[in-house]
């Protein structure tokens, strides 16, 4: 079992518990997707609480053969399959009404490979079969069971809404129900009654019906892959302020267990001030603590004398903004160019023209970089091109390797089919 997914399984059961997962009576009205596709990564509507799903294969009148998506970044077993940023439960693929599924919105779709990839190892992982035993694996799945049954609403009608003679139906059913046992009774009675009865009965064959995905079974615990036993409850006070790292004085002490130190990365250090003296009190983050800082490409709302954005203002960044053709122009470079008096070890500068609806992550590693200050976005006047800075300092003994290895830069911007993901590979600046 994956020793990432056994830490935020833990801090995930520190928790409020869940409620199980049912359907509901349709509570709202909006646009949704209707044209159901496979491939599509979709929100269902009618649930209790969000179910993201992959839907894999058109049923006919049986609905859609969905797989949901695990809450959680690390794959639980060999049962599951991890696919780009997503990790989907292949143990837990089931079959929904078509009238369930049409009432979502598409959040994202796969590539025909990707799809042939979680399509074909579902037969493996066993759908509808639930390890055996008390484990981390066994608890987990029958908490996040997707059960079609369970997604169907049984909606009782109202007293309200019944006819006048709501009891006049059931009477001549009652009725009806006499005359047939009679009618049978005088039947049976006579010689070729019962020699009908005892052909029927000689000509039966009995014939087994089942129907997939519908009975829920356990897997045998000793099938099941090994795990390690679910790490020790530990007391996490989350209302405790975070320790300061960049501050003079010391901060409060946080408990923290020793797995969870060692799920990301190498161990956090006691300070930046012990590892670069000249930080303190400078305003650097360690990327232990936040490995990744984001830079939008769009700037506030324009002036209306057409000067450039005031300073500060909030960028534009919208998940429904308008697709572009092509990702725009942007670059990077990194090195030591101006940074004299600075008091850091390098700079890393993107640049580019401005887009409406894109931004940029950028990620530092944290085996060379001790720790990273943004110096601000700034933009022209016209708001069509900006620059973002970011001063650098090395580890001890590593200043030499701050370079376009020691940091990740990712474009992304939308499209047609939803946001696209470019790496930019930084070039080295000239040295001062």
């Amino acid at each position: 079992m994956n020793a990432a997914f056994l830490a935020q399984w833990q801090i995930y059961r520190r928790g409020a518990p869940r409620a199980a997962l049912s359907g509901l009576v349709s509570g709202t009205d909006s646009a949704f997707d209707a044209d159901v596709a496979p491939g599509e990564i979709r929100v269902f509507a009618d649930t209790n609480r969000p179910l993201v799903a992959l839907v894999v294969e058109d049923r006919g009148l049986s609905g859609w053969r969905i797989v949901p998506v695990s809450p959680f970044c690390a794959p639980a077993s060999v049962r599951e399959l991890v696919v780009g940023e997503r990790v989907f439960q292949l143990w837990n693929a089931t079959v929904v009404s078509r009238r369930f599924a049409v009432r979502g919105w598409r959040v994202d779709a796969l590539s025909a490979d990707a799809l042939a990839e979680v399509r074909g190892g579902i037969a493996a992982a066993n759908p509808g079969r639930l390890t055996a035993g008390d484990g981390v694996q066994a608890r987990y799945e029958r908490e996040f069971l997707v059960g079609e049954g369970t997604l169907v609403p049984f909606a009782a009608p109202r007293a309200a809404d019944l006819p006048r003679f709501a009891w006049l139906p059931t009477a001549l059913k009652v009725a009806a129900s006499v005359v047939l046992c009679l009618a049978a009774w005088c039947v049976l009675t006579m010689d070729s009654g019962r020699r009908l009865v005892r052909d029927w009965r000689d000509g039966f064959r009995g014939v087994r019906v089942g129907r997939e995905d519908a009975v829920i079974e356990l897997v045998d615990a000793r099938d099941a892959p090994d795990e390690p036993e679910e790490p020790r409850e530990v007391d996490i006070d989350f209302l405790q302020p975070a320790a300061s790292w960049f501050g003079r004085g010391a901060g409060p002490a946080v408990s923290r267990p020793p797995r969870f130190a060692d799920v990301r990365g190498p161990r956090i250090p006691e300070g930046i001030a012990k590892i670069h003296p000249n930080l303190a009190g400078a305003g650097y983050k360690s990327p232990a603590e936040a490995p990744m800082d984001v830079v939008f490409l769009s700037p506030a709302a324009p002036r209306a004398d057409g000067a450039a954005p005031a300073k500060g203002g909030a960028p534009s960044y919208a998940s429904g903004a308008r697709p572009l053709a092509a990702a725009p122009k942007v670059s990077c470079r990194i090195g030591r160019d101006g940074l004299s008096g600075l008091c850091a070890d390098g700079v890393l500068v993107v640049e580019g023209e401005a887009a409406e609806g894109a931004k940029a992550t950028v990620t530092f590693d944290p085996g060379v970089i001790a720790g990273y200050r943004s110096r601000g976005v700034s933009w022209t006047l016209d708001g069509r091109r900006f620059s973002a800075t970011y001063a650098l300092a090395a580890l001890p003994g590593r200043e030499s390797e701050i370079g376009p290895a020691s940091v990740l830069v990712t474009l992304i911007w939308p499209a047609k089919g939803g946001d696209e993901r470019t790496p930019l590979v930084p070039v080295p600046a000239p040295s001062p």
